[in-house]
């Protein structure tokens, strides 16, 4: 379901070159082992719509029909910097979940897979005094930050835990 523009190879000095719509972390995931992930900051095409780029330095037939398999298999979601850059200016994020969940989900699949896509240990979105909330508004969802009436401080107990704290995206 990711959308995929080829660069020209006169602008590029890969083998394959493609832009996708789909998040950078959730491309590395996918494409880990197949292929290099690189981000977009808006060179050739927007960094907003198509915020990865994925490279091959040699033409490999196998290697690049896995990449287009897994890309048209992935399910898109909005990037996480846009949401984060909005939710630190505006406090609020819309989006219309037509445009990148398929029209078959319940509501509650696309709350919950929105859910499980935003970066909830980044600091602008939740912190021990506000975490965010996904409502409907309409026909879009809504991802909006809430005070919290108590203040949460996260506990690591395992080491998986302390894992996870460290392997968070603090940029964007």
């Amino acid at each position: 379901m990711a959308r995929i523009i080829y660069c020209h190879p006169a602008f590029t000095k890969y083998d394959f070159h493609v832009f996708t719509d789909l998040d950078f972390w959730d491309s590395r995931r996918i494409l880990k082992d197949v292929a290099w992930v690189k981000r977009n900051f808006g060179g050739l095409t927007c960094g907003d719509e198509f915020p990865t780029q994925v490279v091959l330095a040699v033409h490999d037939r196998l290697r690049i029909r896995s990449i287009l398999r897994r890309l048209r298999k992935a399910v898109v979601s909005p990037p996480r910097h846009v949401i984060v850059r909005f939710m630190v200016f505006h406090g609020v994020f819309e989006f219309d979940p037509r445009k990148y969940y398929p029209l078959h989900w319940s509501a509650d699949q696309m709350i919950r897979f929105t859910f499980m896509r935003l970066p909830l240990h980044q600091g602008a979105l939740c912190n021990p005094y506000q975490t965010v909330r996904l409502s409907w508004a309409g026909s879009n969802i809504r991802v909006e930050r809430v005070q919290r009436e108590l203040r949460v401080d996260s506990v690591v107990r395992t080491q998986g835990d302390a894992r996870r704290a460290l392997h968070v995206p603090s940029c964007f």
